[in-house]
Formats: C-alpha cells, sequence, structure tokens
C-alpha cells in the first residue's frame, strides 16, 4: 500500500471547489458556517454542542438528555436546515470523485 503526503481535503477537497468556483478552503470553514447557521435559527445549545462534538461547558450539561431523543433531534433539524441548497453539480462531482477513489484504492490494493 502506497503513501500519498496529500490530505483527503488537498486530495479531494480542494479540487472540487476549484472546479465549482468556490474558494478553497479546509473543512473547519464547514463547521464555523454550520454553527452560525444553527445559531441563527435559534437552535437549543445543547444541539448545538452535541452536532459539533463538542463537551458540554457545565455539570448541568451532563444532566442534558437531547442526544438521545432522536426524534426531537430530527424534528430540529429539519427545522432548522442545512443553511444552502446542494447543487445538482455537486452531487454529480462527489459521485465522480467517489469513483476515482475507489478506483484509486483498487489499484493500490
Amino acid at each position: 500500500m502506497s503513501f500519498s503526503p496529500l490530505t483527503p481535503a488537498r486530495r479531494q477537497l480542494h479540487p472540487l471547489l476549484e472546479e465549482l468556483g468556490i474558494l478553497v478552503c479546509g473543512a473547519h470553514a464547514f463547521r464555523r458556517f454550520r454553527t452560525t447557521h444553527l445559531r441563527k435559527q435559534r437552535a437549543p445549545e445543547g444541539l448545538v454542542q452535541f452536532w459539533l462534538g463538542h463537551a458540554g461547558r457545565s455539570i448541568t450539561d451532563g444532566y442534558n438528555r437531547v442526544r438521545e431523543d432522536v426524534e426531537y433531534r430530527k424534528e430540529v433539524a429539519r427545522s432548522v436546515g442545512l443553511g444552502f441548497t446542494i447543487p445538482a453539480v455537486v452531487v454529480q462531482t462527489v459521485q465522480r470523485f467517489e469513483k476515482s477513489v475507489e478506483e484509486e484504492i483498487a489499484v493500490t490494493v
């Protein structure tokens, strides 16, 4: 198996963004956007922390059982939305990249 010095962002994300004419950025930019969108939509702070993988800020956060209530989380997710629409060209481009990655893996194995 060969080692690639390129990160997944440089290998997959950056070429995709360039092809779509979007400013090249790292995955953290998406986390910042998502945090801002969730807060602007007034999503419960406990859910924002959970969805971003953050620990609670206080002892009281440990008592919050929102993460166990899947139906509630789905309801809030539907109400706040993504904050953007995914163009069909993105879906097609992602599928093309996935296929090329699968082919790359098949060649190296």
